[in-house]
């Protein structure tokens, strides 16, 4: 994460607070504005640190505030870019384009279908968690972007949250003016394909040729500095950890997006003494206890989530894993966090 995401929540910590100095001294941090705002940060640290402030402000919606505050010209050099292009498809491109360089780790999802656009965004690491503030900060964030360039008057389609939004809604769908879901499997903004492909006034005095050089040469400036080889069952940790519940984690497939043979992704994983089953079990099971930790989602849309044929074959599995039932674990989750609700029969 670039420190620049840092200094919004950074600036609301000032005066006297006890609470938001702890914070800040936590995570190494101090008041003002930093020196590098393109030196990075940990992902990691970020996330809960957004988490920590919102507590020591005492403010639950610390994220999605922010984020609606959010201005263009808050990305730098690429602001140009956006403000300039043909169309608020293009502005989004090359957001997302710039992402990579912003924040590592997270996967960007853009979907077309009848009409309409789903741009998605998650955090790739499941072990951060929570990260309400962090997510609720992007996609209002994206929001505001899109009403500085289209219309203070523009609404999305629809909004999905990864995380329950139980007594969220009317706050989040007061400043979003549109239907929004929690317990998603990622977070996303559904937008019309008519807004998003409406030619912008800017274009018309823009340079196509003097956009396309300022890009190249902003990539090689931002460029993430994270390019060391990682190993072969990292690699596909990581794409299982982006895939479940959104796209197909079959062998075959994944060995393709790795540019390998399924034999040779077998022989390769087995030189680290694992196998494709073993991580695609333990990504399921790490993804699988963190839900559940949440005491709201239901064991159905988890093994659904999760991919399996149906709610009895993932409660087979979480008992070979943990020696319980999914549904022992979903109860404990919600004793702790107070709630009374039930999920229905145990399987």
């Amino acid at each position: 994460m670039r420190q620049f995401f840092l200094d919004p929540i950074i600036n609301e910590m000032r005066g006297p607070s006890l609470k938001c100095r702890h914070a800040l001294a936590r995570f190494n941090l101090k008041p003002g504005k930093s020196l590098n705002p393109y030196a990075p940060f940990p992902l990691k640290s970020y996330v809960a640190f957004f988490e920590e402030a919102a507590k020591a402000l005492d403010r639950p919606f610390l994220g999605l505030e922010l984020g609606q505050n959010f201005r263009l010209w808050e990305v730098g050099p690429v602001y140009p870019l956006l403000a300039t292009a043909p169309t608020l498809r293009e502005a989004l491109a090359v957001f997302l384009r710039f992402q990579a360089s912003w924040q590592s780790h997270t996967t960007n999802d853009v979907r077309q279908e009848f009409g309409e656009t789903s741009y998605g965004y998650s955090i790739d690491d499941m072990t951060i968690w929570p990260r309400l503030q962090d997510s609720e900060n992007s996609i209002a964030g994206l929001c505001a972007l899109i009403r500085q360039l289209f219309s203070e008057r523009w609404s999305p389609v629809e909004l999905c949250f990864e995380h329950d939004i139980t007594g969220r809604e009317a706050t989040l769908e007061r400043y979003f003016r549109c239907p929004v879901k929690g317990n998603a499997a990622t977070n996303s903004i559904l937008l019309r394909d008519t807004d998003l492909d409406r030619p912008m006034q800017a274009w018309i005095n823009s340079n196509a040729s003097a956009r396309a050089i300022v890009e190249m040469h902003l990539f090689d400036l931002l460029r993430s500095p994270e390019g060391s080889f990682r190993p072969i069952h990292e690699r596909l940790s990581q794409l299982i950890d982006q895939r479940l519940g959104r796209e197909s984690v079959d062998l075959e497939t994944l060995a393709e997006i790795l540019g390998v043979a399924p034999r040779t992704l077998r022989r390769q994983l087995g030189t680290f003494g694992t196998s494709f089953s073993e991580i695609l079990n333990r990504e399921r099971r790490k993804k699988a206890e963190m839900l559940l930790s949440t005491g709201t989602i239901k064991l159905s849309q988890l093994a659904a989530h999760l991919g399996y044929v149906n709610q009895s074959a993932f409660s087979r599995a979480f008992r070979d894993w943990t020696g319980e039932s999914p549904i022992v674990a979903l109860r404990r989750a919600r004793r702790i966090a107070g709630m009374t609700e039930d999920d229905g029969p145990a399987s």
